[in-house]
Formats: structure tokens, sequence, C-alpha cells
């Protein structure tokens, strides 16, 4: 959707980068100090299988983007989860930082759906109707406010305007 795409993971991204570097210097490492070839054989296992986790992580991260269609506003984290937010229902947008540190990607607080990165959202939505979200184990739960965060929150802002 080009200019209606919104990514969210521009906090996250370096420290994955970081560690996808740092495995293979785990497993040269490894493999100069531990004696035993078993164990070489298992961490290396285990080494090739944390790469290809974090590479599949980043993969998600860019190919599961926040999107505005010409109905609704897709949230998303990866592959976690996606909810759609019909515009019809979103009486007001606005722009700001937010800081809760709930330690989950999605939570609901006192009524709003807060869809942290790192901690923080930079968008809320106020609904002009409930609507209701599912948290999996955590049930579903009728929100009337939703925060999240973008790496463009301008952009969002005036997507959802027009």
């Amino acid at each position: 959707m080009g200019d209606r795409s919104f990514g969210y993971s521009a906090q996250v991204r370096p420290f994955l980068w970081v560690f996808l570097v740092v495995t293979p210097l785990e497993v040269l490492l490894v493999e100069l100090l531990v004696p035993w070839f078993w164990l070489r054989a298992v961490l290396l296992a285990f080494g090739v299988l944390s790469a290809l986790l974090l590479g599949w992580q980043l993969w998600m991260l860019h190919k599961f983007k926040h999107e505005v269609d010409d109905e609704y506003l897709w949230l998303r984290y990866a592959r976690e989860f996606e909810y759609w937010i019909p515009l019809s229902t979103i009486g007001s947008v606005t722009q700001g930082m937010t800081s809760r540190t709930l330690h989950r990607t999605r939570s609901v607080v006192d009524g709003t759906l807060v869809l942290e990165i790192s901690g923080s959202t930079n968008v809320a939505l106020h609904l002009d109707a409930p609507l209701e979200v599912d948290l999996g184990r955590r049930g579903t739960h009728e929100v009337t406010k939703v925060e999240f965060w973008t790496d463009d929150p301008d952009g969002v802002v005036r997507a959802l305007r027009k």
C-alpha cells in the first residue's frame, strides 16, 4: 500500500541486528573453548536455530506493518496479533508519547487497547463506538480507545484524517 503502510519496529530492530551479528561470534567462541565434540555440536545447533529465529523475526516485523485501507486501520505485531479498526468508528486521532511499561505487546487498561513497543505508544484513537478485542488467553475486552506505536506518527495521523 506504499504510503499507507507504517512500520513500528525501528526501536527494536537494532537490537535484533546486534544479536544476529553476535550469534556467529558466539558459535566461533564455543568452537574454540569447548573441548567436547557432542557439546559443541549441540551448541552449534542452538546457535544456528537462534540466528534463524532472529532473521525470521526481523523479516516478520518488516513484512507485517500497520496499514490503512479504505475501510480499516490494520494494527499488527509480526504474526503475533492483528487488529482491524473500522475507520468509521474512529472519532479522533491524537499524537503524543505515552509510557506505561506493561511488559506486554498488547494489553487492555481502563478500556484502552494498548499496543506498546519498548514500553511506549505515540498515537491514540478515540472510538465513537465500543470495539471488542480478543487478547487470547486473557479474554475478550470492550475498548473505547486504542493506543499504539508507529515509526511515522505524522503519516498515520494524516492517513486517518483523510
